[in-house]
């Protein structure tokens, strides 16, 4: 490769990583094409990258941004999985190929200024996906409206109960 290539290379990267959110590094060995095809492409839905680049020029672009803690495990072949937004969906898209087809392998991840192991990674792709927190937290606002809604809606419904029964009993007598 020229020097001119790897320093493109390096230099997008970097670009990539600065200001990523999680960093996942698994190994992609035994992936036919139809499984990378459908990772990607499912990767792609949720806004995540995935690249597949040389270790050298991954310990350089990790040195630039700060993360050479992840130079240590860069050995083999590596599929370096990127999200700026969501932790939770590239975790989840790669347990979920784990099991299936026993490839991508998780190695090592890092998010919030710390690395993390496989094992917390298959932790972090059994939370709840940002919308669905999102959801929940918009569920438990709108509950206790909901039931003050409710509650005056029924007291309301009673009051006129009750003037009914008046307006009727007058009626009668």
């Amino acid at each position: 490769m020229l020097k001119e290539t790897k320093e493109s290379i390096v230099q997008e990267l970097t670009e990539q990583l600065d200001g990523i959110g999680v960093v996942i590094l698994s190994d992609f060995t035994g992936m036919d094409v139809e499984t990378a095809t459908d990772i990607r492409n499912r990767f792609r839905e949720s806004s995540v990258q995935y690249r597949v680049v040389k270790n050298t020029l991954a310990r350089r672009a990790f040195d630039a941004v700060g993360l050479g803690d992840l130079n240590e495990h860069l050995s083999g072949p590596n599929g370096l999985v990127l999200s700026k937004e969501d932790p939770v969906a590239p975790a989840k898209i790669l347990v979920e190929f784990e099991k299936k087809w026993k490839t991508p392998t998780i190695k090592v991840g890092w998010m919030d200024s710390a690395i993390m192991t496989a094992a917390d990674i298959r932790k972090l792709a059994t939370l709840p996906s940002r919308e669905e927190l999102l959801a929940q937290i918009v569920g438990g606002f709108q509950a206790p409206v909901a039931g003050m809604a409710r509650l005056l809606t029924e007291l309301l419904r009673k009051f006129v109960a009750t003037l009914d029964a008046v307006a009727k009993e007058k009626a009668a007598a």
